[in-house]
């Protein structure tokens, strides 16, 4: 005999407005990521076209070469005692030299891989929220017995001011080839990458 089932209709939900559970299960994330999108504030609000517009995010896949990710959270100020950056973390609130200072320092890391790549995309949540041009090392220093920490000398390439909206998004290298690259990975998503600490390294 076949079972017997009812169907119960789901709480209809707002045309424009997600819980974060709704939004989680679009984005295929858990409702604390989602909530650190809300904090970072490059997910402003819960509307379904905002949440859409993630969820459509072209994802990043190398095709040659090693490309190094930065992932970090909502912007906040640094707990590390002697930590002289006014935040660490990336949310659109920090202007440009705020932004470069929290994300080209202190990282534990193969600095030398990140040289070489010459390139460090700062990805909040998984989606790209800002790009460093990377000249070299500025300094590497012993932070503990084990722990080196090394800082870049960089430049701001291009950010993004709100996810959803690529309006928002600011190429600001004059380098042609780098803009190009920029363009591509601002608002995209990053996925499958090593994970190497703050660090992730994305291979072919």
């Amino acid at each position: 005999m076949l079972p017997a089932i009812t169907l119960s209709s789901p709480v209809p939900v707002a045309a424009d407005t997600l819980t974060r559970p709704q939004a989680a299960s679009m984005l295929g994330i858990s409702p604390n990521t989602v909530g650190k999108l809300l904090n970072s504030q490059f997910l402003p609000h819960l509307l379904s076209t905002h949440v859409i517009a993630l969820a459509n995010a072209p994802q990043v896949g190398v095709v040659e070469g090693l490309l190094p990710v930065l992932r970090t959270a909502a912007a906040a100020r640094p707990e590390r005692a002697g930590d002289t950056r006014d935040f660490i973390g990336d949310s659109p609130t920090l202007s440009d030299p705020q932004f470069l200072e929290a994300s080209r320092q202190w990282w534990r890391c193969d600095a030398g891989a990140i040289v070489n790549a010459g390139i460090l995309p700062v990805a909040v949540a998984g989606w790209v929220t800002g790009v460093l041009d990377i000249q070299g090392v500025e300094t590497t220093e012993r932070f503990g017995p084990t722990e080196v920490r090394h800082a870049f000398t960089a430049q701001v390439a291009g950010r993004v001011g709100a996810l959803h909206d690529r309006s928002t998004y600011r190429v600001l290298t004059k380098d042609a080839t780098l803009a190009a690259l920029t363009e591509q990975l601002l608002g995209a998503r990053v996925q499958a990458a090593v994970s190497g600490g703050p660090i992730a390294y994305l291979s072919a």
